[in-house]
Order: structure tokens, then C-alpha cells, then sequence
């Protein structure tokens, strides 16, 4: 086996063993929950990261675990953009104006544009399309800090694989909701 494969391998090994954990009850944590959690559990805003997606964003946080869904569609005659993210979050401690929580973002981007080559001897352009599209997967945490009773801004760093897992890096994502 080469280096590289063995190396992926570990990544891929160690991002499932995080994934499965993070999902497992733990007793020892115990979040604060007050008649406020009941009003909140949805939010809608805007989110932007390579692993999280960006665009419209809807966040459904029932408990401690929930998901996060960010969308961005284009399409003229000339370009065709999607980018589409679900992300799993893991509630870790709460209090009244700030959450630490655990994250896994799957970010699937699609672009189609249209490209024109010029040649001098011709009159008229060619045009191709050219398509590209990948996947980028993370893990980190992230931190909501509440800015008024029903506005939080999300930031969050971790690792991500890109391009289909090609390459390996620091990721930076966020957020701003509105929660009801």
C-alpha cells in the first residue's frame, strides 16, 4: 500500500470513529435547558464554508443533536452554480449567551459555465461548457454567540477533505440566524 492511501485511510478511519462518538449519549454533560429552548429550536439565515456550503441556511435544533441545511442556486443562459450542505451538530455545553457544540458538514458544489476561446484566423468564438463538481467533508466546533434573544452568529473551524477527498485542511465556516 503507498503512503498516500494509508494516510487517507487513517483520516477516513479517524473522521468515523468522531462521527460515531459524537452521536453517542453522554452523561456526564447535562445541557441547561429553560422554557426559551422550547420558542427556538428553528432558525433561518444565511451561511457561508467550504464544508458547510453557503446560501440560504435552516438550522432545526430539537435537543441536543440537530442539522443544518445551506442552499445556493444560479442559473442564467451562460451559468449554472448549486451548492447544497447538510451539516450534523452535536450540542456539547449551553448557557444564556453562548453554545460550544461538535460539527460534520457535507458540502456538494456543481458549477456549468459556458467558456469562449478567441481565435484570431476565426471570426467567430468557440464555445464550450465546462463542468465542474466536487465534495468536501469536515469535522470541528463550533461557537453561537447570542447577539439579541433571537439572533446568534455561528462560527466554526475544523478539518476538511476536499475535492473528494484529494486534499486535507483547516476549514472556517459561519453563520447568522434568526431563531423562533
Amino acid at each position: 500500500m503507498s503512503l498516500r492511501y494509508k494516510e487517507m485511510k487513517g483520516l477516513k478511519i479517524c473522521c468515523l470513529l468522531f462521527f460515531s462518538v459524537s452521536f453517542f449519549e453522554i452523561y456526564a454533560q447535562n445541557i441547561n435547558t429553560d422554557t426559551t429552548d422550547t420558542y427556538f429550536r428553528h432558525a433561518i439565515g444565511a451561511g457561508a464554508g467550504y464544508i458547510t456550503g453557503y446560501g440560504l441556511s435552516y438550522r432545526y435544533m430539537p435537543s441536543k443533536y440537530g442539522v443544518q441545511l445551506n442552499f445556493a442556486p444560479y442559473h442564467d443562459a451562460e451559468l449554472d452554480r448549486y451548492s447544497l450542505g447538510i451539516t450534523f451538530i452535536y450540542k456539547l455545553i449551553k448557557n444564556k449567551i453562548s453554545s460550544l457544540y461538535l460539527y460534520e458538514g457535507n458540502h456538494y458544489y456543481y458549477n456549468s459555465q459556458l467558456v469562449y476561446t478567441y481565435d484570431p484566423s476565426k471570426t467567430d468564438p468557440t464555445v464550450n461548457r465546462v463542468k465542474t463538481n466536487y465534495f468536501n467533508n469536515g469535522i470541528g466546533f463550533g461557537i453561537e454567540i447570542i447577539i439579541v434573544k433571537r439572533i446568534g452568529l455561528n462560527l466554526m473551524t475544523g478539518y476538511a477533505f476536499y475535492d473528494n477527498f484529494n486534499q486535507v485542511n483547516i476549514t472556517g465556516e459561519t453563520a447568522l440566524y434568526y431563531k423562533f
